[in-house]
């Protein structure tokens, strides 16, 4: 390696090479364990060298934490051009990508949860702050340029393409990812493109979207328009797949995705805000903004009662993880690593005895069945007579109601041919004449009786549900169930040891496929773009590939998105025939500790179950019976209140008893 030289003249000399990229190499520096030194491969320009000694000017302790910062430059002699920069040796971490997406995660860090996913976001957003406080902007936000430390330290790596403000001068960041651009600045080339922190806002809430909801790209969801839609057009026309107006935008997130009211109103509010249309006047949620929103997330996550893994904010009604893991079949977490139990499970003594158990359940007596009752009045019910003033127009309506048929009788006599006019004339002046007082005091008795029935009807069903031992039943039956489950255990421990020695190959075809990552294959046709789609449909190893599972994928159910599909599965046909299943490898001992737990947790849970059953069925029965007393007394109340108003309505009826019979009303 050629000696090169700092920029107070100090001799430096290059070690070992860490790694290379197509700018230039990463070595070590002999004596400085912290710092390393990027090479490039040729003498930088004047503008790259004024620009990385503007950098080292600003260096300082809060940047160098949070970043890969140029400290010094190097020249190839002390008053020669720039051909490289010293600066913090950034030492276990990994890319972020390895963080957000479910496969790469469980792989990289299973011991993470959401509650780590949102520390991540976090310090993210702190760097990001970092950053902006002197006038710098990042320019090429993208997944490859963030790493995170085992502990949700993040650090930004690639800072030479940073876009820097030296306070006399602005040096552009002239490269970037289209699938993490602002729509405003979709389509323009990047060289010499000036930036502002506004734009970093847009890409920073894509890594914390990524981040939040498992690797899922907020423009990358289903459209259901016309023709194909590319995540950069996407990104253009603001069709933001998990917002409020994506219905109106013709787009749908992907399936098994975490909806974004599951988020606090203020974090949601905040991606609604970064993904909207650019507005003049208002700019998108700042790098503060989003670290205080997150803070507060942070304190006011839960930990499901359930699955522990499972962290979620404490306002959510219900945990989201576990029916997303319900309906997509994936765990998106993995539970902590347990030191095998010393005993098996299905061996050795036990205090719990199923016997003694299931005989305190089978003492438990059952309710005495008891059909419902249907009470009637005991004696004839007295109606309520009208006050003296209806009972005369009452009288008078009576009268009136004689002289018009009389009326219409005669004149039908005397002028036969006009009967026809004469019957609807008696038709139309008899509710002329009869008392509206009457009238209101008839409807009211006779809705009376209406709501009466009503009553007695919703009691009825009310009976039928509380009042039966359908509870009590169903109780019972789940205990039976959980007995022979009990009993079983140990052969269905057995049965499925065996099936974990016997299906190797499949067990180590299926750990091989997970352990091949889409984004580090190199497949003939699929883009980058590709591979976001893909991952925020679920599709990140050969193991996710399947023609069902390509088929929901946006652009891979077209004429051109067959072919991407064919070279998917052509690729994962061909690991599956490069496969060699290795007849030596015997069950790992963590895969049969997990076997263990499972039948243990199971076995706990059954006990649990059993245990506590005579004492719910008792509750059970207790509470069925004190329902059906009090069940019991309002029927009969009730069927009194309707005996009382179909006797009130009666009034109006003396001659016709049957005349409001049950049907009719």
């Amino acid at each position: 390696m050629t000696r090169l030289y700092s920029g107070a003249g100090h001799r430096v000399e290059p070690g070992d090479a860490l790694g290379r990229g197509g700018e230039g190499t990463v070595h070590e520096i002999p004596g400085r364990p912290d710092f390393v030194a990027k090479v490039y491969h040729q003498p930088v320009g004047p503008d790259k060298a004024l620009k990385l000694e503007g950098m080292t000017r600003q260096a300082h302790s809060g940047l160098l934490e949070i970043a890969a910062w140029p400290v010094d430059v190097l020249r190839v002699r002390p008053d020669g051009p720039v051909q490289g920069f010293v600066m913090p040796k950034v030492s276990g971490y990994r890319e972020i990508h390895s963080l957000y997406g479910p496969s790469h995660r469980k792989r990289t860090f299973p011991h993470a949860d959401w509650s780590f996913l949102v520390h991540a976001a976090r310090n993210l957003a702190s760097a990001f702050e970092t950053i902006h406080a002197r006038g710098n902007v990042i320019g090429d936000v993208n997944p490859g340029n963030v790493v995170v430390s085992a502990q949700a330290m993040v650090k930004l790596i690639d800072c030479d393409s940073f876009q820097i403000d030296t306070g006399d001068r602005v040096f552009p960041c002239d490269v970037g990812v289209p699938q993490f651009t602002a729509p405003e600045l979709q389509g323009r080339p990047f060289h010499g493109l000036r930036r502002t922190s506004n734009h970093d806002a847009f890409g920073f809430a894509l890594l914390c979207f990524h981040l939040l909801f498992m690797g899922r790209h907020p423009f990358a969801g289903r459209y259901r328009g016309k023709g194909d839609m590319p995540i950069e057009r996407a990104i253009q026309e603001n069709r933001f797949a998990f917002g409020r107006r994506a219905t109106a935008h013709a787009m749908e997130p992907p399936p098994h995705t975490l909806p974004l009211d599951a988020l606090p109103p203020a974090v949601a509010d905040l991606f609604e805000r970064a993904f909207a249309p650019p507005a003049p006047h208002h700019g998108r949620p700042s790098a503060r903004d989003w670290r205080l929103a997150l803070e507060r997330l942070g304190r006011e996550l839960r930990a499901c009662d359930r699955n522990g893994t499972h962290k979620y904010p404490e306002r959510s009604p219900a945990c989201p993880w576990c029916a997303l893991e319900h309906a997509s079949g994936t765990a998106f977490f993995l539970p902590p690593r347990q030191p095998a139990p010393a005993v098996a499970p299905m061996a050795g003594q036990r205090e719990f005895q199923l016997d003694s158990v299931w005989g305190r359940i089978h003492a438990v007596a059952p309710p005495v069945a008891e059909a419902m009752p249907r009470p009637g009045p005991q004696a004839p019910v007295a109606s309520t007579p009208l006050p003296e003033l209806l009972r005369r127009a009452q009288r008078l309506n009576a009268l009136k109601t004689a002289a018009i048929a009389g009326i219409a009788l005669l004149a039908a006599l005397i002028q036969p041919h006009l009967i026809w006019l004469w019957l609807p004339l008696g038709a139309i002046a008899w509710p002329l004449t009869q008392d509206s007082a009457v009238r209101r005091e008839r409807q009211r008795r006779r809705l009376a009786l209406f709501a009466a029935r009503r009553e007695l009807t919703d009691l009825r069903a009310a009976w039928q549900q509380r009042g039966t031992d359908l509870a009590y039943q169903r109780k019972l039956h789940a205990l039976h169930l959980a007995r022979d489950r009990y009993r079983n255990l140990s052969t269905d421990f057995q049965r499925d040891l065996h099936r974990l020695e016997t299906d190797q190959r499949q067990l180590q075809l299926q750990a091989y496929l997970e352990s091949q990552f889409i984004d580090q294959a190199q497949i003939p046709g699929i883009r980058v773009t590709d591979r976001m789609a893909l991952e925020s449909y679920g599709i990140e190893t050969a193991a996710d590939i399947a023609p069902d599972a390509l088929d929901a994928v946006p652009g891979f159910e077209q004429r051109t998105g067959r072919k991407r599909s064919a070279a998917l599965l052509a690729w994962r046909q061909e690991l599956e025939q490069n496969f060699r299943h290795d007849p030596r490898q015997r069950v790992e001992p963590a895969e049969i500790a997990k076997l263990q737990q499972r039948y243990a947790q199971q076995r706990t849970q059954l006990e649990q179950e059993l245990v506590a059953g005579p004492d719910e069925l008792a509750t059970i029965k207790a509470e069925l019976l004190k329902q059906r007393a009090q069940l019991n007394i309002a029927l009969i109340r009730q069927a009194m209140q309707e005996a009382q108003a179909q006797a009130d309505l009666r009034v109006f009826y003396p001659d016709q008893l049957t005349f409001w019979r049950r049907d009719r009303v």
